[in-house]
């Protein structure tokens, strides 16, 4: 999927060392998930990639610089997912890429595997991810308290989501500057519709042309 400034693709084998190592124990990124005492091995990453855990895709710029990575993974009921990612160097923070990179992995979720309900939850003192939390469409659902330990003192873990129909009105508000694209464009569409369109005024052979028939068949023993 293309956005405006980076793409989203399937991570693949050389990437999950690339994911281990922005979340390695003592890291920028590893503080700002909350993940320090989480050791993340390569293997640990591609396991839960291919076994359908989690489902980790990078975020690439045009010039084809791997700069972080998104990931989601259905929770609870069906129709529920989680979505977590990371921008790898923090040099890159607040350039745009974590926020389109989320982004385009919402809109896969509602536009190309029926989600209902998307959630992300982070620390308080998350500054980059709740920069895109609080414009984003996205309502707070509630506050686990002293959840997170860091630099001496406890914090709080927020919880957000965004409901389908929360998500569609925000698209279509945002439709001039953030236009969703489709994975088959319209006009493509429509010229299967006019084909088959085509086709059945011809009157052909269908399932439902012989349907009488078939309904009333007996079995000859």
């Amino acid at each position: 999927m293309q956005g405006r400034i980076v793409r989203i693709e399937w991570a693949g084998e050389d990437d999950y060392d690339l994911i281990a190592s922005w979340l390695k124990p003592l890291s920028p990124n590893a503080a700002m998930t909350a993940d320090t005492r989480e050791f993340l091995t390569p293997a640990k990453v591609k396991a839960a990639n291919e076994d359908g855990n989690v489902r980790f895709f990078m975020a690439v710029t045009h010039d084809g610089e791997r700069v972080g990575a998104v990931n989601y993974r259905p929770v609870n009921s069906s129709g529920s997912y989680s979505i977590g990612g990371i921008v790898g160097d923090w040099q890159k923070w607040s350039r745009g890429y974590g926020a389109e990179a989320f982004g385009l992995v919402i809109e896969h979720l509602f536009n190309g595997i029926n989600a209902h309900r998307v959630e992300f939850t982070t620390a308080a003192y998350n500054k980059e991810t709740l920069k895109i939390l609080t414009k984003g469409g996205f309502v707070l659902e509630g506050v686990l308290r002293d959840y997170h330990f860091l630099d001496g003192m406890y914090y709080d873990r927020t919880i957000w989501s965004i409901l389908r129909e929360e998500f569609e009105e925000h698209a279509a508000a945002d439709a001039g500057q953030f236009p969703v694209i489709d994975a088959i464009p319209a006009e493509d569409k429509e010229k299967a519709r006019e084909l088959l369109s085509k086709y059945l005024a011809n009157d052909p052979p269908t399932s439902l042309r012989d349907f009488d028939r078939r309904s009333g068949r007996t079995r000859s023993y």
